[in-house]
């Protein structure tokens, strides 16, 4: 009985005992949070690589070391590629101040940085990321990166990577890449030539008669794209359309 007694006292103890070092812990990576550029440089690039495996301890200090100061940081130094594991962690509590602070960035950003956003490869980082239990990522690529980023992706590429989500099962991302095929067409940021170089007019003629907000881009698109078809198939559309 006394042995018993004793296991449990000792077992208390030593429970303290890590509750003290790791409040303690915590702390002291709060205070480098909040230092200097340099000092949250170095947490940075000491905390963000371990959490892969992390403790949910640790995750919950990463997630308010990004929320004080790391993911503003991180944008700031153009460090995508950080931001993009960041974003496709598993735990929304990592993940959650990256998005926020990404949505802020794209939203309050020149047309010149979101095409480093584009080039950096943020559309497929966030089609790799999202899943059908992620709601905060699908929101995240239909409410900001598509619409926004329209003009820059037909910079990038006439808008191709585009095209597919246009049947993608989530209506949300299938409604946010004709939003972003859109305003890649209207505005003066966006690159016609190069829209209408991707094949825009044979890719989406087929999904027309399935998807009425399809047809009615296409519609939107076909006067703008005509002076710059030079795909014979294309031509062929347009003709045959007269019919």
């Amino acid at each position: 009985m006394i042995r018993v007694q004793f296991d449990i006292l000792l077992r208390r103890t030593f429970s303290h005992q890590q509750q003290q070092i790791r409040t303690a812990a915590v702390r002291s990576v709060a205070s480098i949070a909040g230092g200097t550029t340099e000092q949250r440089a170095r947490l940075r690039d000491s905390l963000l690589p371990r959490l892969g495996q992390a403790s949910d301890m640790l995750r919950e200090v990463a997630a308010t070391c990004l929320s004080r100061g790391l993911a503003h940081d991180l944008l700031s130094d153009g460090n995508f590629i950080q931001v993009f594991r960041a974003i496709d962690h598993e735990d929304i509590r990592v993940r959650g101040p990256i998005i926020a602070k990404f949505q802020a960035y794209i939203q309050g950003s020149d047309e010149a940085t979101r095409r480093r956003v584009v080039d950096a490869g943020i559309l497929q980082a966030v089609l790799q990321a999202s899943t059908s239990t992620r709601d905060d990522l699908v929101n995240f690529t239909s409410t900001c990166v598509l619409p926004m980023l329209g003009p820059a992706l037909s910079q990038n590429n006439g808008g191709v990577t585009v095209f597919p989500l246009l049947t993608h099962k989530e209506s949300r991302i299938r409604a946010a890449a004709i939003l972003a095929l859109r305003n890649g067409a209207d505005s003066r940021h966006g690159n016609m030539e190069k829209i209408t170089k991707a094949c825009v007019i044979r890719n989406l003629h087929p999904l027309t008669k399935k998807d009425d907000a399809v047809l009615d881009l296409w519609c939107h698109i076909l006067p703008k794209a005509a002076p710059f078809l030079s795909n014979p198939d294309e031509i062929d559309i347009l003709f045959n359309s007269l019919k």
